[in-house]
């Protein structure tokens, strides 16, 4: 999954789509999560990141993990490079 290039994203959680002029902001978890996602970081290793830095199980990461990554795919804020790969 990758951040299409259209998208922009603040530090304060601003996210805004230059190609379907959509914006909309974000909580500090998912521009984490968002940033995470940009810099490349597959699922295993933000689920790393998140199980030691929250206080969160694993089964509670994965499905809001997929939950926030069908969101933002819907705005169309990510592609998908392998259609295998939704991780």
């Amino acid at each position: 999954m990758k951040i299409t290039d259209e998208v922009r994203i603040s530090d304060n959680g601003f996210v805004f789509n230059s190609k379907t002029g959509d914006s909309f902001n974000v909580n500090p978890t998912g521009l984490e999560l968002t940033k995470l996602i940009a810099q490349g970081h597959d699922f295993d290793a933000i689920r790393d990141i998140f199980l030691n830095k929250y206080d969160l199980d694993d089964l509670t990461f994965e499905k809001d993990f997929y939950d926030f990554c069908a969101l933002i795919k819907h705005h169309q804020i990510t592609v998908q490079e392998d259609p295998l790969d939704f991780k």
